[in-house]
Formats: structure tokens, C-alpha cells, sequence
């Protein structure tokens, strides 16, 4: 039986006919050289350091509520059809079952949960050569990625002894799942954290700290990918850069001293004024001035409403800059341990920006925009407008990412990750009451129409793109409806962090403990411990006040400042700096 050096997998079980059970097992328990017993109930085959715990479902109901309740390396539909007397037809074929059974796993409406076919085996044979070819080009193009056929059975004659043994087949099925089990190179973990303003900036550090309370120290500073656009990229420089969620939360509490000097996230200040931008339209007014006196002495009236609203637009600009934002990342990632310098950080970091003229988007972290301080680059991807001035490098303008992306996920997968992390803020409120925006103004409403073009797109792109990449586990942690009307006030208000901090939290966990089982085991396979009890600790604290303080977000209530010192070695050789080029035109 299973010892302490034993790499145990679970493999979920359907047999297409209650009697292959038996014969199954059985031809599992004739193989010399693994031995068939049971664990915890279930029948487990032991071959050398490897084990296969097998747990057996029947129904299709059955089946489902396992497979969302518990993680399984592997998933086996046994197919086959045994050989029946002449003139014996049955209402369902095991083939028919087996496919009812694929289409209820692919009608998942949460796409998370939705189990990857890339890891079903399915088991056929048949007296029919060619019905059986059909059959697994049936189960190949709706994505099952190995199918095996049982040549075991003589079907015109079942003691033909020219045929393998049906401990052959056995044999060679458990020999290809133990190679998809245990040879399966884990890829990469990667963040990807979206914008959503201020409030949402709020949001994913409370999204951040529920996470880093269930995993080890410091392992949301060890992740290997680290993506960020406009707020997000903030968090992905600071996590990548060696700070804690801890730390950030602080400065901005303002709870003690840390590496990250308190931050006043009010933009209503001179500081975050784009004095340069407000003054820029004036050469505009004096030219319209000139152009109605003259229109005055003509006597006819120089302005119309019409004009006003199609003809002068120019003369807004946005009133806020980004400087603030980026001095302060600046003097952070200036101090001993830490890096203003893409090349230099121990793992990778890309922040999304948008070419404001050729509405491009940019991946600052990679080459030729990897020479970009990292702290200009997140001041790029901020600029949002109407809010922020667009920022300059290298002679071209770029403005928030959240223009051309609302993810980078996609790029991560790119890049080789198979465990991704990812956190969107920017998510209307749902409201069942029938006029409810309506009411509302048009700064509301527009903001409302955005989030629900951001999000479209984001779940659009992530259906499209775990269906295609099924060996690709990704993890979504979206604002509840009670806290996206919160969040969509004003995403600029900077005064509700604890009380976004906290709903944040508790969504997040609440995802963790329907998606838990799954979490659990794809860490696993990553070497990472999971362990949700401290956050359940935060969680009963946060429950039971009416207004959190920043200790309720600590179990016992004490502050804990969590600091974590990254190594500070640059990845490659630095290469000469030069002067980023424009990306080429579309």
C-alpha cells in the first residue's frame, strides 16, 4: 500500500456500464508488477513510487457534484462495450452516455470551474472498426486529448488467442496516465492585475491581502509574471518589487512607518494639477476672442450652441498629472534591495500602456520598452482620461492601458504560464430594479457603460482563451454586486479604502471556498502550501465590527507589517540604454 514516498494521484472514474467495474479492476489486479488494494474506501493501484486512487461514479449527477467538490489529477471514461449475444441491442450505448456526460461538463456556466478536457482519457472498442473510428474523432473534436482503443476483446470470436491479454490494455492505460500524472511539467504562476481607478486600487489590495493570508510568507513576492495595467500596475511593481500587500495597506492607512512612505491618494490638490495642460488651450481662446469680435462688428453672434459643443471641445483637457504617482514609486523602488530598472528585478514585470496616437497597446518590460523606469512606465499606464494627462517617453504619448486591454492574462499564457491569478475590478453593478440607472447622471451612466465594455471584453477573451489553452488554470476575483455600487460612485474617491478593503476580503474568500478544492490542487502541483484558515479568522473579525479598523485585517487583531527582502540581481546583462523606439503602425 501507499508509504510516505509514494506520489499519489487521484483519477475520477465513469464506467459506461456497470459491469466493466468488475472487469476493469480486475484486470488492473492481474498486473505483477503493481498491486491493487484500497485506501480510504477507494481502489487504489500502487506501482512502485507512483499510486492511482481511483473513485467511481456512476451517474452523470453524481459525477458532476465530485468533480466540483474535489481535485482529481485525471478524469476516465471507460467506453467500451462489452460483447453481448446475438440479436441483444441496449437503449444506450456507453459511447452515448459517455458524450451526454462530456456535454454536461462543457455546459459549465463558470468557465473557471469548467473541467479541462485535455485531461480526460477515454477507453472504446467495438465490433464495428469503423463505428469505433468514429467515435474517437467524435471524442477528439470536442477536445478530449487521448483516447484510447481496446484491442483486447475478440469480438467474432472471444477466445481468439491471437489477441493481447486484457491485463495488456490495462497495462498501457495505466503506463499513459502515469506519464500525463506525474511527467507533466508545471509552467509558470502569474498576476495579472487590471485598473478600476482608485477605488478599484482599493479593491485589489484587499483581493491581495486575502490571498497572502493563505499562502506562505512572501509568496505573492515569488511569483514568476508579474502584469499590470493603470491601478493594477501599481500593485504588480510593488509586489515585484519586493514590498508586501501589508506594507501598501499601511501607507495608506497610515499604521506605522514602513519602506513606502504614507500616501495621500486625494487628487484634489495642487501637486496632481496639470497646470501645463489647463493653460495649454488658451492660444485657443485669444484666437476665438479675435475671430468673435470681428464676427460682433460684422454683426452677427459669434459662438451657437452648436459650436460650443462640436467645435470647441479642444479647449478641455484633463486637469489631473500622474508626476505625483510616479515620484513617489520612484523614491520606493530608489531605496537599498529594490529597482527602478525592469532588468533588473528577480522576476518579471510588464506594465500594459496605449500609444494614445496609434491607440497601440505596449508591454513596457519587454524589449525595447523594458529601459523605461519601471515607476515611469506606471505613471503611463494611469493616464486615463478625462482624469490624467497623457504621459511622455521617448518623444510619443501614452495613456492608460485599460484603453486597448482590460487583461494581460493572455500575454502570461504567452509567456508560458499555466497558473494565473487575475483581478478585475472594473465590473458594473447590477441592479434588478427596472429604471435604477436611469435615475442616475450621465457621469454614472457613462461610467457604468465602460465597465460593462471592459468587462465584455474581459469575459469574452477568457472564454475564448481557456478553451483553447484547457491545460491553462485561471483563477478570476471579481467585486460582489453589493461592492461594485461602492466602487462605482466615483473611482476616484479616495476616502471609503476599509470599507472596500473589506468587502474585497470577503468576496475573495468566498471565491476561494467554491473554487477551493481546485486552488488547493494546482498550488500543489506548483509545490505551494494552501491554507484558508487564517483568512477565515480575518473574515470572522471583519463580520462582526461595523466600521474595520486596519488591525481587523490581521487574526488576532494585532498589526503585522510584513516585509520581504527580493534579492536584488538583475536577470540578463544590462544592454547599453537607448532611446525607446515607436511601436510600428498598424
Amino acid at each position: 500500500m501507499p508509504t510516505e514516498q509514494t506520489e499519489m494521484r487521484r483519477v475520477l472514474y465513469f464506467p459506461g456500464r456497470a459491469a466493466l467495474t468488475a472487469s476493469f479492476f480486475r484486470s488492473l489486479a492481474a498486473l505483477d508488477e503493481c498491486r491493487l488494494g484500497a485506501r480510504s474506501g477507494e481502489p487504489t493501484v500502487v506501482c512502485r513510487e507512483t499510486a492511482l486512487s481511483f473513485v467511481e461514479r456512476r451517474s452523470i449527477e453524481s459525477f458532476l457534484a465530485a468533480l466540483h467538490s474535489q481535485y482529481f489529477n485525471l478524469v476516465l471514461l471507460d467506453l467500451r462495450e462489452p460483447v453481448e449475444p446475438r440479436g441483444r441491442k441496449r437503449k444506450q450505448t456507453a459511447f452515448a452516455r459517455g458524450m451526454a456526460l462530456l456535454e454536461a461538463m462543457d455546459r459549465e456556466t463558470d468557465i473557471e470551474r469548467r473541467y479541462g478536457f485535455h485531461r480526460i482519457f477515454a477507453l472504446v472498442s467495438g465490433p464495428d472498426p469503423i463505428e469505433v473510428d468514429r467515435q474517437i474523432a467524435t471524442l477528439g473534436a470536442v477536445g478530449v486529448r487521448h483516447v484510447m482503443r481496446d484491442p483486447s476483446t475478440c469480438h467474432h470470436d472471444p477466445s481468439c488467442p491471437r489477441l493481447p491479454e486484457a491485463a495488456a490494455f490495462s497495462r498501457q492505460v495505466l503506463r499513459e496516465m502515469k506519464e500525463v500524472c506525474l511527467h507533466r511539467q508545471p509552467g509558470k504562476i502569474a498576476l495579472c492585475v487590471s485598473g478600476g481607478g482608485i477605488t478599484g486600487l482599493y479593491f485589489e489590495l484587499g483581493v491581495l491581502k486575502c490571498l497572502e493570508d493563505c499562502l506562505p510568507p512572501g509568496t505573492l513576492n515569488r511569483l514568476d509574471l508579474y502584469f499590470g495595467i493603470s491601478a493594477g500596475s501599481v500593485l504588480s511593481g510593488i509586489l515585484a518589487n519586493g514590498f508586501s500587500v501589508t506594507e501598501f495597506m499601511a501607507a495608506i492607512d497610515g499604521a506605522g512607518e514602513g519602506r513606502i512612505e504614507p500616501l495621500d491618494l486625494n487628487l484634489l490638490g495642487l501637486s496632481h494639477l496639470d497646470l501645463r495642460g489647463l493653460a495649454a488651450p488658451l492660444r485657443q481662446v485669444f484666437s476665438l476672442a479675435s475671430r468673435g469680435a470681428a464676427e460682433l462688428l460684422r454683426g452677427r453672434l459669434p459662438f451657437s450652441l452648436e459650436s460650443l459643443i462640436f467645435e470647441y471641445g479642444d479647449l478641455f483637457h484633463a486637469p489631473f498629472r500622474t508626476d505625483g504617482f510616479g515620484n513617489l514609486l520612484r523614491r520606493a523602488f530608489s531605496r537599498p534591495g529594490h529597482t527602478d530598472d525592469f532588468r533588473q528585478l528577480p522576476h518579471p514585470l510588464f506594465v500594459g500602456a496605449t500609444d494614445q496616437d496609434l491607440k497601440e497597446h505596449v508591454l513596457f518590460g519587454e524589449p525595447p520598452y523594458d529601459e523605461v523606469p519601471i515607476s515611469v512606465a506606471i505613471q503611463a499606464s494611469m493616464s486615463i482620461n478625462p482624469v490624467f494627462a497623457p504621459t511622455v517617453i521617448g518623444g510619443r504619448y501614452f495613456e492608460d492601458g485599460a484603453v486597448t486591454r482590460t487583461s494581460n492574462f493572455p500575454d502570461a499564457i504567452r509567456k508560458g504560464a499555466d497558473l494565473i491569478f487575475t483581478i478585475d475590478p472594473i465590473v458594473p453593478y447590477v441592479s434588478k430594479r427596472a429604471g435604477f440607472a436611469r435615475n442616475r447622471g450621465v457621469f454614472y451612466n457613462t461610467d457604468q457603460d465602460i465597465r460593462t465594455v471592459s468587462f465584455t471584453r474581459y469575459d469574452t477573451t477568457r472564454n475564448w482563451a481557456l478553451r483553447r489553452h484547457p491545460e491553462v488554470s485561471l483563477y478570476t476575483f471579481l467585486p460582489p454586486n453589493s461592492l461594485r455600487r461602492i466602487l462605482s460612485v466615483n473611482p476616484m474617491d479616495h476616502r471609503p479604502f476599509r470599507e472596500i478593503w473589506r468587502g474585497a476580503y470577503l468576496g475573495t474568500l468566498k471565491r476561494i471556498e467554491a473554487l477551493g478544492y481546485r486552488l488547493r490542487g494546482d498550488l500543489r502541483a506548483h509545490g505551494i502550501a494552501f491554507d484558508p484558515q487564517p483568512a477565515m479568522a480575518v473574515a470572522a473579525r471583519l463580520n462582526a465590527v461595523r466600521q474595520p479598523r486596519f488591525a481587523d485585517f490581521f487574526p488576532d487583531g494585532k498589526v503585522e507589517i510584513r516585509s520581504v527582502e527580493p534579492p536584488a540581481k538583475p536577470r540578463a546583462t544590462k544592454r547599453p540604454a537607448r532611446r525607446p523606439q515607436a511601436p510600428p503602425a498598424a
